[in-house]
């Protein structure tokens, strides 16, 4: 099942069984060569020459996309669970059961997997200025009893563009009026950050970019640039040492969050033109921007070794040039796909594909990384985990800067075959 643009359900389009089976035999004795292949170059980029060598057509919610074969994870399939979604920013799997999607306009659905049916939970009035509108969702950790939603959303202020966090109740049915629990968070057209998450300390984690101005991320009197932390209930949280809601800073447009179980946690972040960065984000840290890009090697200029140096600033654990505009954020602890287990996945807009980066068993380094679907789907921006460790991405290629098909945006699932 599908949603249409008008929140209606409709149902895929029925399958032709022979044609079917014909791309699928098709399917069998292309991937028999290409793991030959594959065994004999033992190349790396497994993923890429299985979906150059074997594609298959996206069809329904029941229908393959495609199946890849990575090293570490066995045969894999990708499935559209729903579709004809305007601009997917977030993910989350709700405490009731559901997917639930934010949509860059103002819309928030909750999606149910098995049956890819879309409900609306409800609007917010954004401002869709660019890169902001509607982005980061999360839920609070006693959802039985205490249904809010939070969200980070864009909104204008006079001429100037700012970013708010607010949470909403849920009553079952619908979401109720947005209660602003932060606000006057600087914003632009780009670079706005605005991630969600709870952590396992019941405080609620929040980044925002530099708005395209950078004097802002080493200012500890601005909220931008930052990892914030507040509480539920929107005061700053306790024990923030660089005072008030900052967390840390030095962030340029840091756009996934998220936790792994022991309680470390990893932000993905933009680069500019160079060293896009995964980050373990410690309290109390500077990320360096816009003096430091990437690692402290000098790279940035003669200015960037010293000042790490006196400003106690945290090295990525993985950086890229060219950049790939990672996003989405998920930490994989699930046993469906063992070989993931222990890994950091991501998503990336410019560069199109999930990353899975292998973490050591301390967390603090990275012991081998993986590209998948690279092209595949266009420019992917969300991810969650489902309870099964089913692994959910969100495409974003109607954003302005993609080339959306048919039936994006659309939400995939990747499980074994």
């Amino acid at each position: 099942m599908q949603a249409s643009r008008h929140g209606s359900v409709t149902p895929p389009a029925p399958e032709q069984p022979a044609t079917r089976l014909h791309a699928t035999r098709l399917h069998a004795s292309r991937l028999r060569v290409v793991r030959r292949v594959v065994r004999r170059l033992r190349h790396v980029e497994l993923v890429g020459l299985i979906a150059v060598a074997a594609p298959m057509a996206c069809g329904g919610s029941s229908d393959p996309c495609c199946v890849v074969d990575p090293p570490n994870a066995g045969p894999l399939a990708v499935t559209t669970v729903a579709g004809d979604f305007d601009t997917i920013w977030e993910l989350a799997w709700g405490p009731d059961g559901a997917l639930w999607v934010t949509e860059r306009p103002g819309t928030i659905s909750r999606v149910n997997p098995a049956t890819g049916a879309v409900t609306r939970a409800g609007t917010l009035a954004v401002d869709e200025i660019g890169e902001g509108g509607l982005m980061g969702l999360a839920f609070h950790p006693d959802f039985a009893t205490t249904p809010f939603v939070y969200a980070a959303h864009t909104y204008t202020a006079g001429s100037a563009v700012r970013n708010r966090v607010v949470r909403m109740r849920w009553n079952g049915a619908s979401l109720g009026t947005p209660e602003v629990l932060l606000d006057d968070i600087p914003g632009s057209s780009v670079h706005n950050g605005a991630r969600v998450v709870v952590g396992p300390d019941r405080l609620l984690y929040v980044t925002s970019g530099d708005a395209s101005n950078t004097t802002l991320p080493q200012s500890r009197t601005s909220l931008a640039g930052k990892v914030l932390r507040l509480t539920l209930d929107g005061a700053p949280a306790p024990g923030n040492s660089l005072g008030g809601y900052v967390y840390t800073l030095g962030h340029r447009n840091p756009q996934g969050l998220a936790f792994a179980p022991g309680g470390a946690l990893y932000s993905t972040e933009h680069g500019p033109s160079d060293n896009d960065e995964v980050n373990r984000i410690e309290q109390g840290r500077n990320y360096g921007w816009p003096t430091v890009r990437g690692r402290c090697d000098g790279d940035a200029g003669a200015g960037e070794q010293p000042f790490c140096v006196a400003n106690n600033v945290a090295e990525p654990l993985a950086i890229w040039t060219p950049t790939i505009a990672p996003a989405g954020l998920a930490y994989y602890n699930a046993t469906l796909i063992p070989g993931w287990r222990g890994s950091l996945l991501f998503t990336t807009l410019k560069g199109a594909a999930l990353y899975r980066l292998q973490l050591a068993a301390d967390g603090r380094s990275v012991t081998s990384e993986e590209r998948l679907f690279a092209g595949t789907y266009g420019r992917l921006r969300a991810i969650a985990v489902g309870p099964d460790g089913s692994v959910y991405l969100g495409t974003s290629n109607r954003d302005g800067r993609g080339s959306p098909g048919a039936q994006d945006d659309r939400i995939l699932r990747v499980r074994p075959q």
